[in-house]
């Protein structure tokens, strides 16, 4: 993922974090995606917290990541439950 201007460099390596668990190498860690490729946001929140290098993360800071300008690489369920990666997924924009 190239980094964005417009995030301070914790969030980009946060988003990094992110791809890596929702993406590239979810068995690594103790997290399910369901069939739409989503994950608990309180499940990656836990794991985050127990990681030394993402323990300053919170909600608000993983709202930050999927919320960046430019392309999107993450979404939020409409319930705010749930989070997954875009990659090689057409956006909600894109198929409405």
């Amino acid at each position: 993922m190239p980094e964005s201007p417009d995030l301070a460099p914790r969030l980009v390596k946060l988003s990094k974090f992110l791809m890596l668990l929702l993406y590239h190498r979810p068995a690594r860690f103790p997290i399910p995606l369901d069939e739409e490729g989503y994950a608990s946001l309180d499940e990656v929140l836990h794991i985050l917290k127990g990681l030394p290098n993402f323990r300053w993360a919170g909600r608000r800071d993983v709202e930050a990541v999927v919320n960046a300008p430019g392309r999107r690489h993450f979404e939020i369920d409409a319930a705010g439950q749930r989070i997954r990666a875009l990659r090689g997924r057409e956006t909600a924009e894109t198929t409405e």
